[in-house]
C-alpha cells in the first residue's frame, strides 16, 4: 500500500496531507455522540444536490450538509474552529481563514453509498479561488474495508476544471470525472483513526468505494478558504460563510466567528 503523504510542504505538489490524532479520545467520544443525536432526529425525506440538480430522495446519513448552521449545530461548529484543526488548515493555507461549508457524510454498515471519482470545486460555483481545500475529520476508524476515501495525488495540478459526467448509478454525487486506468492505478487509500485529519485540494480527484463491512464510516468534511486570495460570491451561496483565523480586510464581509467569538451567530 503506498506511503502516505504527512508533510505539509508537500501538500503543493501531492494535493493532500494527513495530520495524526489532532483530536483526543474525549472529543472524539463527544463528537460520535453529538452524530449519535443527528442521526436520531434525521428526517425520512431530504433534498439534496444529485446529478446537477436538487431533487427530494429518502433521508440518508450521506445526505446532511452544513451541520454546523443547523439547529443545534454549535458542536459542529465548534469542530470547525477549534484550534487544532484550525492549525492543521493554516499549515496548508497560511493564517487568514474563512470557513465555507460542511457536510456530515455516514456510511452505514453495509449500506455506505459509493462515491464516484470527482472534483469538489466543480460543485462549488459561488467560491472564486483556487486556495481551497477539504478537510476530512475522521468520527470513526476510516480504512479500505469500511470504505475510506481514496486520492489521486497530483492530478490537482494546473487546477484543470474536468466534466462531470452522470454516472446513471446508486452513488451520493450521481456524476463522476474521467479517470485513466493509469490514474486509478496510483490512487492512495485515506486510512484514519478517529481523530485524525486529512486535507485535499478542491480540485484534487478522490472518491470512494460502498461500504461492505459490518462497521460504519462516519467522516465530518469542513472546507476552507484563504481569506486573502479567495471570495465567495454571496448572492449565490448557500450558507453563511465565516470568519475563522486571522484578519484579512477581504473578509469583513463575512460572520466574525474566529475563536473568542460566541458561536451562537443566528
Amino acid at each position: 500500500m503506498p506511503q502516505l503523504n504527512h508533510n505539509a510542504s508537500q501538500y503543493d505538489s501531492l494535493g493532500y496531507c494527513v495530520f495524526r490524532e489532532v483530536l483526543d479520545a474525549d472529543a472524539v467520544a463527544a463528537m460520535q455522540q453529538d452524530l449519535g443525536q443527528v442521526l436520531q432526529a434525521m428526517p425520512a425525506r431530504m433534498m439534496v444536490y444529485k446529478d446537477g440538480e436538487h431533487v427530494e430522495a429518502d433521508g440518508r446519513p450521506e445526505f446532511l450538509v452544513e451541520p454546523h448552521t443547523k439547529e443545534g449545530g454549535e458542536p459542529w461548529l465548534e469542530l470547525c474552529r477549534h484550534p487544532r484543526v484550525l492549525d492543521a488548515v493554516e499549515a496548508i493555507l497560511g493564517p487568514d481563514l474563512i470557513l465555507i461549508m460542511s457536510h456530515l457524510i455516514v456510511k452505514r454498515p453495509s449500506d455506505g453509498l459509493p462515491v464516484a471519482w470527482h472534483q469538489d470545486n466543480t460543485y462549488w460555483h459561488s467560491v472564486q479561488g483556487t486556495d481551497v481545500c477539504t478537510v476530512w475529520l475522521a468520527i470513526d476508524d476510516a480504512d479500505v474495508g469500511n470504505g475510506c476515501m481514496n486520492v489521486i495525488p497530483c492530478t490537482q495540478a494546473n487546477h484543470p476544471d474536468l466534466e462531470k459526467i452522470s454516472t446513471g448509478g446508486e452513488d451520493l454525487l450521481g456524476t463522476t470525472v474521467a479517470v485513466s486506468q493509469l490514474q486509478a492505478g496510483q490512487a492512495v487509500p485515506i486510512e484514519l483513526k478517529a481523530g485524525d485529519l486529512s486535507i485535499h485540494d478542491s480540485f484534487i480527484i478522490h472518491g470512494s468505494e460502498a461500504n461492505q463491512s459490518g462497521r460504519r464510516r462516519a467522516g465530518f468534511t469542513m472546507r476552507y478558504a484563504n481569506a486573502g486570495t479567495v471570495a465567495v460570491d454571496m448572492d449565490e451561496h448557500w450558507v453563511d460563510v465565516f470568519r475563522v483565523r486571522g484578519n484579512p480586510h477581504a473578509a469583513e464581509r463575512y460572520t466574525d466567528l474566529r475563536p473568542g467569538k460566541p458561536s451562537t451567530y443566528r
